[in-house]
């Protein structure tokens, strides 16, 4: 048996942790990647299936301290925009953000994944009505695509210079665009127009991306292949995309609040219609994207009245849209986590308190954990009404009562394993006053989902100072705040020490790493 002062011997004459990064490809060539590779973080939610969970390298995550901070060049500053996510290849890590010295500027933003290294920063079209949109890259054709004010547009990786723009005949809020990677020669970025409250009708835009092909692909890249109606208003409706099939969510279907959720076929070459459409259970629309798991999809729905509860989050079935279950949730814009063992997570919930003059309306962000049995799910927690301090027992928040933030409409968490336990690595917002937040995330939590919000071993590990939409490669995590990008190292051996003893940590997990 190995002690710890042996452990510690190991540590600090052992390896360190370290990365390497690779080449940029030649951009001349279309470079072969697998549709989900998990060596990248290229979408919102980490990939076509916006699933929001990262599969970890040997090493262990920390939230200890940012190993670099990226705000911008040697003259310029840049803050990324708050609420939008990171995507990160293997060398680089992007980002959408402003110049606080130039009003309304609006640029993509590229720093090295590893020393946080600042490499190119090029305008782009201001975002509209406070949009969050993240960017995606197309790791094959070594390019990030935008969506932006009214455009889909695409950047080289390797030094920001504009490849193609192309209008989508509306504006884009909140919405990230997908990318193919398994079509052949004829790959496919998607992207859906914000229409609610009077817009442009909503549509579903196909753009191809693959170089020109009289036979196979007669298309040049950017170029629109088809737009088809979405039957309903759009806002947020980021697409999904597994098994050329494209999946998207509405925030209404016709004559109706109740959002729907349709399936299109990713390899058409003119409008299609949807394979199948469901419709909300509920008069709620959903205002988010969805997310694919294990032949199954889901969606979480945003409601306009209502208390914790009044929106809810619904399990699909991928080939019919046959619905599986409809839970009770709180309103989000997120997209729902799906755990290793088919539980689910939503973030959730704007701080509005329940006024005498309006006490049908009110909610907390908070983190809402759904127990899966037999496909029957309930909801077994709530972070936020768990730990409410109610201080005059009327069962709702008022103005001023403590609670445990964590997660919020905005924001998209990331769930992860160590050691069989399942991790959420989620933002808090600031709620000392309530009201609709657009700013960064004050704080990046890692907690333990087998503990309740209660447990005062609950939250593993807090970072104060970033903790908007995260993303994570590696076991490398990337967050975005006030003062701009920040990349965590995995532990370092001492760090892996206190883990195991602990009992964070298995010993062959500690000697694994400390062995790397």
């Amino acid at each position: 048996m190995i002690n710890k002062l042996q452990l510690f011997a190991l540590a600090i004459t052992g390896t360190t942790l370290c990365a390497q990064s690779t080449p940029f490809p030649s951009a001349n060539q279309k470079q072969q990647q697998a549709i989900d590779d998990t060596s990248i973080w290229s979408h919102f939610g980490g990939n076509t299936r916006r699933q929001s969970t990262a599969n970890l390298a040997s090493s262990i995550p920390s939230l200890a301290s940012p190993t670099w901070i990226g705000s911008g060049d040697a003259t310029n500053t840049y803050i990324p925009i708050a609420q939008s996510g990171l995507v990160v290849d293997h060398t680089q890590v992007y980002t959408l953000a402003t110049n606080p010295a130039q009003p309304g500027s609006s640029l993509a933003v590229c720093y090295d994944r590893f020393t946080g290294g600042f490499n190119w920063a090029t305008p782009i079209p201001p975002a509209i009505l406070d949009s969050w949109s993240t960017p995606t890259i197309d790791i094959q054709h070594h390019q990030i695509i935008i969506a932006i004010g009214d455009r889909l547009l695409a950047l080289d990786t390797k030094d920001g210079n504009k490849n193609w723009s192309t209008p989508i005949d509306g504006i884009v809020v909140n919405a990230s665009p997908i990318v193919t990677a398994d079509l052949g020669n004829a790959d496919r970025a998607f992207i859906t127009n914000y229409s609610f409250g009077g817009g442009t009708p909503s549509k579903l835009t196909c753009i191809n991306i693959d170089p020109f092909n009289a036979s196979n692909n007669p298309y040049q890249p950017g170029e629109i292949v088809w737009q088809t109606s979405l039957l309903g208003d759009s806002s947020g409706n980021t697409p999904a995309y597994a098994n050329g099939m494209v999946y998207v969510s509405t925030a209404s279907s016709p004559g109706s609040q109740a959002g729907q959720v349709h399936a299109f076929d990713a390899t058409a070459t003119t409008a299609p219609s949807p394979s199948w459409t469901f419709t909300n259970t509920i008069n709620a629309g959903f205002f988010s994207g969805v997310s694919i798991e294990r032949g199954h999809v889901y969606a979480s729905s945003y409601s306009f009245t209502g208390l914790q509860y009044s929106a809810n989050t619904v399990k699909l079935n991928k080939q019919t849209g046959a619905l599986v279950w409809s839970v009770p949730t709180n309103r989000t814009d997120a997209t729902p986590v799906i755990l290793d063992n088919g539980d689910v997570v939503v973030s959730g919930g704007i701080a509005t308190g329940a006024f005498e003059f309006l006490p049908f309306f009110g909610t907390l962000p908070s983190i809402q954990y759904l127990d899966e049995t037999n496909n029957i799910a309930t909801v077994l927690w709530d972070s936020a009404l768990d730990t409410l301090d109610d201080t005059n027992d009327n069962a709702i928040w008022d103005f001023g009562e403590s609670f445990l933030s964590l997660g919020g409409w905005t924001h998209q968490p990331i769930a992860y394993t160590i050691n069989n336990t399942p991790m959420l690595l989620v933002g808090t917002l600031p709620q000392t006053t309530p009201g609709v937040l657009f700013g960064h995330n004050t704080a990046l939590n890692l907690i333990d989902l087998t503990k309740l919000p209660t447990d005062t071993d609950f939250i593993i590990e807090q970072y104060t100072g970033t903790g908007s939409t995260p993303a994570m490669v590696g076991s490398w995590i990337y967050a975005a705040g006030d003062d701009g990008v920040s990349g965590f190292a995995p532990l370092t051996p001492a760090q892996l020490i206190s883990r195991y003893t602990k009992g964070q940590l298995t010993l062959g997990q500690l000697i694994k790493c400390l062995q790397r």
